[in-house]
């Protein structure tokens, strides 16, 4: 079963909250590359993961550090599994078996997918998946992993948990999986954002007008203008090369391109298969030796 990845299109932090959170406002965009998942129910109170680390050489480590090959309680899987568990008692145990392909500080959603896919192992089937109790503990787990139990494309707000289903058209992309490492806590102190609720900006009022047309009809240029990412200034400062990476996806023919996340991977979208196959041909020969990989949404 795919644990997909996802993307931001643009990512607005307008203040820091009284609750110690970052107001976001963003586009988050699932895709269809991400980790492997199979998931099957063992002996109550059991917890097993079997990792097959397939992430880029210069992150594998970190995933390391926190699977069966490291400090297993600071997985996210467990995590969850420990959470659900203490609410749900009655339930299984598991057996995981992750391919993991996401690579952490990525701004892919990486730890939240999967977190996401063991609730929906549990609960899937059950009327209580959509409920505010098991939205509530996903929440608690962390900001993205609503957004993957929603399935769809969604304008998301609050800390993440606020959620618009959204048309987006159907495309394709490139994502270039970076070997930089960006905290996300230090990036998020490194905005400075005010302690204050203040009002949605113009360019997320207008959201609902002409960025949503835009999206549902494809046209990614004309969002090049309206939807921002808040981080990239701080990521392409400290790692000149990210920045390179958008120009080039920009040059050499995507539609669009962005930091996605508080980083570290870039991407771009383009419009057709033949455009990315160019594209994607271009970004090898550019860049030799980073890892590309296409994907559609």
């Amino acid at each position: 079963m795919l644990s997909p990845a996802k993307i931001n299109l643009g990512l607005e932090i307008p203040y820091k909250r009284p609750d110690g959170f970052h107001e976001i406002r963003s586009v988050f965009l699932r895709i269809n590359w991400g980790d492997d998942i199979q998931i099957e129910p063992i002996s109550p109170g059991s917890f097993e993961l079997v990792s097959n680390n397939q992430i880029i050489l210069e992150k594998r480590r970190l995933y390391d550090e926190v699977s069966e090959k490291g400090d297993l309680s600071k997985n996210i899987l467990f995590k969850t599994f420990s959470k659900i568990r203490a609410h749900y008692r009655e339930l299984p145990g598991v057996r995981i078996h992750l391919t993991k392909k996401i690579p952490p500080a990525a701004g892919l959603g990486g730890g939240s997918t999967n977190a996401a896919s063991l609730f929906s192992f549990y609960f899937g089937l059950s009327p209580e998946f959509h409920s505010d109790h098991i939205f509530k503990l996903a929440a608690e787990i962390g900001a993205d992993v609503p957004f993957f139990l929603a399935e769809n494309h969604c304008l998301v707000s609050g800390k993440g948990e606020i959620l618009k289903d959204i048309e987006v058209h159907p495309g394709q992309g490139i994502l270039a999986l970076t070997p930089q490492v960006l905290s996300t806590a230090e990036m998020y102190a490194g905005l400075k954002k005010p302690l204050q609720a203040d009002p949605p900006s113009k360019r997320w009022i207008s959201l609902g007008n002409d960025v949503e047309f835009s999206l549902k009809e494809g046209n990614w240029a004309a969002l090049r203008e309206k939807l921002v990412n808040d981080f990239e200034p701080l990521a392409f400062q400290k790692f000149p090369q990210l920045g390179k990476l958008k120009e080039s996806f920009l040059a050499n023919g995507a539609s669009y391109s962005s930091l996605t996340g508080s980083g570290s991977c870039v991407y771009g979208l383009v419009q057709g298969l033949e455009i990315r196959e160019e594209l994607f041909a271009k970004m090898q020969t550019e860049f030799p030796d980073l890892t590309f990989v296409s994907f559609n949404y």
